[in-house]
């Protein structure tokens, strides 16, 4: 008895068009209307529907838009670098410990994802406020003589946003790191090599796709963040994200803040290019 081909392309087909109606419905088609409201008009409090680029232009001319776009990149950029710094001493760390570490580690991880983001911020400003426990602990050692600035400026949000999104970044690295065969460090180590230079010319060169993955996650997310910058940096961190929100609700200015929302979403589909690129550059070649 041969297989029907027919059979299997609408089969094929039935699987396909369901996922693809429900891409359009819940992305393709809000993309298409944020796009066509950026190009909209806003005069005199009315929006005028049509292709003008007055949104643009003000985004390249007004000396305050590109200023925040630029201020959220760096923060992300930073958010991001930390972020791989911490996570891959901790990849290694979970890769290496017992089943009962690795799953007390896990859970460490991933219990900020549990909690509601107020009471993280909260918690936060507690520890990192004027007189909160990192203060009042370096005063009362008489390690420092007045309060430091660890709250409304950069450290504080980078500090708070690479708290929750740390496991967006150890998971993909943890992954790549398991995958690695150890007989390729331990051949490496018996010829003579330091674990240093075993570091360096093995784990971390194959360890790469899940770091390209884990900057990736890292950088789209913190490209978004809103509360927490408004939380921890007060009026001293301005991103694009919060910029976009004081636009539309306080200004009713949609067609502006649609425009906004398309540079934005326009940087994070270059940052998905690039990481798919580097993803190509590190992967082993396939042996067909």
């Amino acid at each position: 008895m041969t297989a029907n081909p027919k059979g299997g392309r609408y089969r094929a087909w039935g699987l396909i068009v369901p996922t693809g109606v429900l891409y359009a419905v819940t992305f393709g088609i809000p993309m298409a209307m944020l796009l066509s409201a950026s190009f909209a008009r806003f005069e005199a409090g009315r929006t005028t529907p049509g292709f003008f680029l007055d949104n643009y232009t003000r985004i390249a001319s007004d000396g305050v838009t590109l200023q925040v776009f630029w201020n959220t990149v760096t923060l992300s950029a930073q958010i991001t670098a930390v972020g791989l710094v911490v996570a891959f001493p901790v990849a290694m760390l979970m890769r290496r410990a017992g089943p009962g570490m690795r799953l007390a580690l896990m859970f460490v991880l991933v219990s900020p994802l549990l909690t509601s983001i107020i009471v993280r911020n909260v918690a936060w400003m507690l520890i990192l406020g004027r007189s909160g426990l990192i203060n009042t602990w370096l005063m009362d050692w008489g390690l420092i003589s007045s309060p430091l600035a660890l709250m409304y400026n950069r450290l504080g949000v980078i500090i708070a946003v690479v708290h929750v999104y740390l496991p967006f970044a150890v998971l993909p690295i943890y992954a790549a790191l398991r995958a690695i065969d150890p007989a390729r460090e331990n051949a490496a180590a018996s010829l003579g090599a330091p674990p240093w230079r075993v570091f360096v010319h093995i784990t971390l060169p194959l360890a790469m796709p899940g770091v390209v993955a884990a900057f990736t996650l890292l950088f789209i997310l913190s490209m978004g963040v809103y509360l927490t910058p408004v939380i921890l940096g007060g009026n001293f961190v301005v991103t694009l994200p919060m910029m976009i929100t004081d636009v539309a609700r306080n200004q009713y200015n949609w067609p502006f803040a649609s425009a906004m929302s398309v540079l934005l979403l326009a940087s994070i589909v270059v940052v998905v290019a690039l990481a798919s690129a580097l993803n190509r550059a590190f992967s082993p070649p396939r042996n067909d």
